[in-house]
């Protein structure tokens, strides 16, 4: 590899993907960075992932316009990559349900924020006719959200990664991008292969989509950067419908009622811990299976290391969910997953800036849910924010 390259890209998850064929399209010389052994090995927010398709209906234009806009346009483009190029998703359908009035009134706050943001076909439908999408869910009333679905996110990934690659992107895993700094009209970086040997690699344009890392890159390379991650960890049970009849669904999306959460950054609405239903097998077209994933329950995280290992008691999940899903019990849980989320302290939205040092370095920061439904736009902006410098 020439250590002057026209264009970086740093991380390999659904993102970083995304970015690197949209860019491939147009544009020669990349070279992708990322520091796991595989594109979809890895411990990270891509293939740790519920592998929902979210529609756009909780996110408000006035604190989170990138998340309210970018989300609903790379909802269609999602549906359609997946079927141009056969990676397993389900156009499902989601009800967001109120196990009470208190909760009904609120409903009607996100079917106009969703209606706002132009989510296509909401509607919100009393008790009884959620019972007759879903014999097993109790509800007072529920928001219908037929724009969400489940995607397998680790073929995504793959997907996204075999066509860059076959557009001429190079991918050097196992590679850590561990500084940066500005170098004339280059971008310098600081590199260590697998093999622990060093490196230094100048690049005309840089993208930073290094996920739970983003904020400590942009702080090498401009130690004045305002933003600094404060990851969650999220975990997930899951158990199987067929086990007994009261535990079968039909196979939405199911989600609370979204509620407040207060913690010391600030006061936040959480889309609380949910139901998802899974693939039976990928073959295309996927068909669903019977086993349902649980959560995820947010929790702080000590560090942003990924550990396998469930630290919230299998109760929990059950308390949270007994308002609309009182049949589930302890015994039926299993452990699924944790994963951290790279949420950005103080702000809500994502962050896709140029670096206030090197216009042709671009950060994204901050690209938690709904970053894999979103993915395809995010890569979209990018490659216009690129066509501008080049």
């Amino acid at each position: 590899m020439s250590n002057d390259i026209p264009i970086a890209i740093i991380g390999g998850g659904v993102v970083g993907c995304a970015v690197a064929w949209e860019l491939s399209k147009t544009h020669e010389g990349i070279f992708l960075f990322e520091k796991n052994p595989g594109i979809t090995t890895g411990e990270n927010q891509s293939t740790r992932n519920s592998g929902v398709i979210h529609s756009g209906i909780y996110y408000d234009q006035k604190t989170r316009p990138l998340k309210a806009a970018l989300c609903v346009e790379g909802n269609r483009m999602l549906y359609d990559f997946c079927a141009l190029y056969r990676v397993p998703a389900l156009n499902t359908g989601k009800l967001l349900v109120a196990a009470n009035k208190k909760e009904d009134e609120v409903l009607d706050s996100y079917l106009e924020q969703g209606r706002k943001n132009r989510v296509p076909g909401l509607e919100k439908i009393p008790g009884q006719k959620v019972t007759e999408m879903e014999p097993n869910i109790k509800a007072a009333s529920a928001l219908l959200v037929p724009s969400a679905g489940i995607i397998d996110p680790v073929s995504l990934v793959y997907r996204l990664q075999t066509l860059a690659s076959q557009d001429g992107v190079q991918f050097l895993t196992g590679t850590v991008v561990t500084g940066m700094e500005v170098d004339g009209d280059r971008i310098r970086l600081d590199i260590r292969y697998p093999d622990g040997k060093r490196d230094q690699v100048k690049a005309e344009v840089v993208i930073n989509a290094s996920g739970i890392d983003a904020d400590t890159l942009a702080r090498s390379v401009n130690p004045r950067s305002p933003f600094e991650l404060d990851p969650v960890r999220g975990e997930s049970y899951k158990f199987y419908g067929h086990k007994r009849s009261e535990l079968r669904l039909a196979g939405m999306n199911i989600y609370p009622t979204p509620t407040a959460v207060v913690t010391p950054n600030g006061r936040h609405f959480t889309v609380g811990v949910h139901l998802t239903p899974t693939f039976e097998n990928l073959d295309y077209p996927p068909t669903l299976g019977s086993t349902v994933t649980i959560g995820p329950k947010l929790i702080p995280a000590e560090n942003r290391e990924p550990s396998g290992e469930p630290s919230v008691a299998p109760e929990v999940f059950v308390e949270s969910v007994r308002p609309f899903f009182p049949w589930l019990k302890k015994d039926d849980l299993m452990w699924h997953q944790s994963g951290l989320q790279a949420r950005l302290k103080g702000h809500p939205d994502f962050v896709i800036t140029r670096d206030e040092m090197r216009p042709g370095l671009i950060h994204l920061l901050g690209i938690d849910s709904p970053g894999l439904t979103a993915s395809l736009a995010i890569a979209h902006k990018v490659g216009n924010m690129v066509k501008e410098m080049i």
